[in-house]
């Protein structure tokens, strides 16, 4: 599929560059070719990022991966996550798009074991659908002279079975599945490709600060960490040991405790973030108690304290900017984040039952806003 759109907008006159672990063929010399690492003229050889070697550029098309799922950053004036963040300052990127198939997350989440099953049921189930449950896209002014038939004078077409069907439906190819396999990780220890222009430690702190700036300026109730007197200190010790005690939910500490209760478990669960001084935090609380102890199904409720260095880290890690938050998961896999100051909370009941349905997330929760 990469080389499918690279040969196409090299085609129509654009500047292409393919960044692939290897086994990439293209028709057109002036596509260029990258690793994920690539040698620096400027630093002696020293190898950087495929982001970094290019510097800025327009677009970029994501064929095997999807790293809008990445680590949040939920923030009004950035949104997505801090990879989607970097591209925009770092690279002048501003049209990430990634083109991952329902069936390709299948075979990611899954395994080539247990995933192919999966994955061709999706596709044969969108293959049955009548062509009248589709979406109709409708073509920009001018698409057809100026793009479609540049492409098909040029042979760029995109070659798949009919099989007779009315609808085709793209699926996965092990070929993909090795490509997002095999790409090395960034040290950073947050899972994200090689290459992508990450945050620094530094700059997360910097973020972070001003990421709870700006919580305390939109909800004045839930505000950051402050000095405390000694009878709220006694009152949040009291309210860390009913925590402990609850039998409902399971208390999140730090990143290895989100790795040992949620990802290691492929756990799907609610995750509930405070902070030890957030007012709002503590009077729903009970609500969020009620809420696990009749929910009735397999879904794991938890509760993440994101005050002190451990607390910051995991919030960098749950990607969330403001308290309370709630970061669902599924199978052990960041499904998506609900702000909200009160509960019962509509948006929160519709995530999670959109989660056990199977459906993906409606990015529309996100938005930081009270029901």
């Amino acid at each position: 599929l990469c080389m499918f759109y690279a040969n196409g907008l090299a085609t129509l006159g654009v500047d292409v560059s393919i960044v692939s672990t290897g086994g990439v063929n293209v028709k057109h010399d002036q596509v260029q070719i990258l690793s994920p690492s690539v040698d620096s003229e400027e630093d002696d050889g020293e190898e950087v990022g495929f982001a970094t070697a290019i510097g800025k550029f327009d677009s970029l098309i994501d064929t095997i991966s999807n790293e809008r799922k990445g680590i949040a950053n939920l923030s009004a004036t950035t949104g997505g996550s801090t990879v989607i963040q970097m591209l925009r300052t770092k690279n002048q990127c501003h049209r990430y798009i990634s083109t991952l198939t329902k069936s390709q997350q299948l075979i990611k989440d899954d395994g080539v074991f247990f995933g192919p099953g999966k994955a061709n049921a999706h596709v044969k189930y969108l293959e049955s659908l009548s062509p009248q449950k589709c979406t109709t896209l409708i073509p920009s002014s001018g698409f057809g002279p100026s793009t479609l038939q540049t492409l098909l004078e040029n042979n760029i077409l995109f070659s798949f079975k009919n099989n007779n069907k009315a609808i085709f439906a793209r699926g996965w190819t092990m070929k993909d599945f090795w490509e997002e396999a095999s790409w090395p990780r960034d040290s950073s220890g947050t899972g994200v490709r090689y290459g992508f222009v990450t945050e620094e430690e530094e700059d997360l702190d910097a973020l972070f600060r001003a990421e709870q700036l700006q919580m305390q300026q939109r909800r004045p109730d839930a505000s950051a960490e402050r000095t405390l007197d000694p009878a709220e200190e006694a009152e949040l010790d009291e309210q860390a040991t009913e925590d402990r005690q609850n039998p409902y939910v399971k208390q999140i500490i730090g990143v290895e405790g989100l790795a040992e209760h949620v990802t290691s478990q492929r756990k799907s669960c609610v995750v509930f973030v405070a902070m030890r001084s957030c007012r709002t935090c503590k009077g729903i609380n009970p609500v969020f108690t009620k809420i696990a102890r009749e929910h009735g199904s397999d879904l794991m409720f938890a509760k993440a304290d994101a005050t002190g260095g451990a607390g910051k880290a995991l919030g960098r890690q749950l990607g969330v900017d403001a308290v309370p938050s709630f970061v669902l998961f599924r199978n052990g896999i960041r499904y998506g984040a609900v702000s909200t100051s009160k509960l019962p909370s509509e948006k929160l009941t519709k995530a999670i039952v959109d989660l056990e349905a199977g459906k993906d997330f409606d990015l529309s929760l996100q938005e930081d806003d009270d029901d």
